[in-house]
């Protein structure tokens, strides 16, 4: 069983924490557009950033008992939060980006997300949840909650380029690299202590780079669309 260090599990707090900071500022700025996309948006932000704190919790409980308490659910639960987070505030930040582009406001918001994890609930049931011991369910919920992620940050990616803020499309692209990277960096079978410590920092690194571009992005996006035109307007 993998070893947790108190410093290692406290640092762990900290992408949470900029990852947070960075979907609340994104939820604001959909917000501004539609108030219902705002919502779904507020919505996968708190799941997402509950997903995190949970298994944030579970690792400093892991270093402050020596591995001998594993609330198993604190680590695995993560993925049924965020897959259902991150599909949430991509479908948003889509819808969002649709109506920037100068299309109608979309009328049945709530469809689309609702089918993708409708889709995975059977899905996950019929690969053994909610059996820990079992990856396969683990493995799609972490798909869904990928492509999610994926498509959220080439959105903000796109929108940063259409305002001109290349440095912040720049920040955007050098987080979901990383991600990438810890995720090949989490398929290693002996997770030392240093090695965890690199993945952390590296995650830490992201994150920060995340929650400060989502501020300059939302900084810059500006005033609501109009309900005759559905032209956004900047200030």
């Amino acid at each position: 069983m993998t070893e947790y260090t108190l410093a290692l599990a406290l640092e762990d707090y900290l992408p949470v924490i900029f990852s947070s900071i960075g979907l609340y500022f994104i939820s604001r700025m959909v917000a501004r557009v539609d108030a219902r996309l705002g919502q779904m948006a507020a919505i996968g932000w708190i799941l997402i950033t509950i997903g995190g704190f949970l298994k944030a919790t579970w690792k400093l409980t892991m270093a402050l008992t020596s591995s001998q308490t594993d609330l198993v659910w604190l680590d695995k639960g993560m993925f049924i939060w965020m897959a259902a987070g991150f599909t949430l505030v991509a479908f948003a930040a889509w819808f969002m980006s649709e109506m920037r582009s100068g299309k109608e406001r979309p009328k049945r918001i709530w469809l689309g997300p609702l089918a993708v994890l409708l889709l995975v609930l059977p899905a996950i049931f019929f690969t053994g949840f909610p059996d820990v011991t079992v990856n396969t369910w683990r493995f799609i919920l972490l798909g869904v909650m990928t492509i999610g992620n994926v498509v959220l940050v080439v959105l903000l990616i796109q929108q940063a380029r259409r305002l001109g803020l290349n440095k912040v499309a720049l920040l955007f692209l050098a987080n979901i690299v990383i991600v990438f990277i810890l995720s090949g960096l989490a398929r290693i079978p002996d997770q030392t202590i240093p090695l965890q410590w690199v993945e952390q920092i590296l995650n830490t690194i992201a994150q920060g780079a995340f929650a400060y571009a989502a501020y300059k992005l939302t900084q810059t996006a500006a005033a609501p669309v109009p309900e005759t035109t559905g032209q956004l307007v900047y200030e």
